[in-house]
């Protein structure tokens, strides 16, 4: 599969000395810690860190897996992540992409880094043939949830209905 974001730096306004491009390996402790930091926010338990590294470490190596971004700068610096996993479903023509983590560093929240991380994976996954980008919002308890709905909303994300989830073991 070929992947449709490049290295090039993110163009929107105000995105001085960062850009988003395709997460490599050496990035891959640096996720695990957004994705421990995320999980805190909202309110759940992460699992181990190593096995958050495992999890991005298939998603990189492996295209079929789904697609992850990061938005760095300076030496390696990370300013956000989205990762989203390929799925199939009967009621869908083609493939989808499901957005499991969008995360960005507290101090750069309103600088356009979440919003550059959606718009690099949404020509990604429509080359990789997918007829939809999915999410689901977090808890009803969490703080910005308002928030969080908001900024999907004005990236173009549509309600779908509420999701819920069943764990198994």
């Amino acid at each position: 599969m070929t992947r449709a974001v490049t290295e090039s730096p993110a163009v929107r306004p105000g995105t001085v000395g960062w850009e988003v491009r395709q997460a490599r390996t050496e990035d891959v402790p640096a996720i695990a810690v957004a994705v421990v930091e995320l999980l805190r926010e909202l309110g759940g338990t992460p699992p181990p860190q190593a096995a958050i590294e495992a999890e991005a470490s298939a998603h990189i190596a492996d295209p079929s897996l789904g697609i992850v971004l990061v938005a760095t700068g300076g030496v390696g610096e990370l300013f956000g992540v989205l990762t989203a996993s390929w799925a199939r479903a009967v009621q869908v023509a083609g493939r989808l992409l499901t957005i499991e983590v969008l995360w960005t560093r507290p101090g750069w929240r309103g600088a356009g880094v979440g919003a550059a991380l959606v718009e690099a994976l949404v020509p990604a996954a429509g080359a990789e043939g997918a007829s939809r980008v999915e999410v689901g919002l977090p808890r009803e308890s969490f703080p910005a949830l308002a928030a969080t709905e908001r900024f999907y909303l004005a990236n173009g994300f549509e309600h779908i209905g509420p999701r819920l989830r069943r764990a198994l073991g």
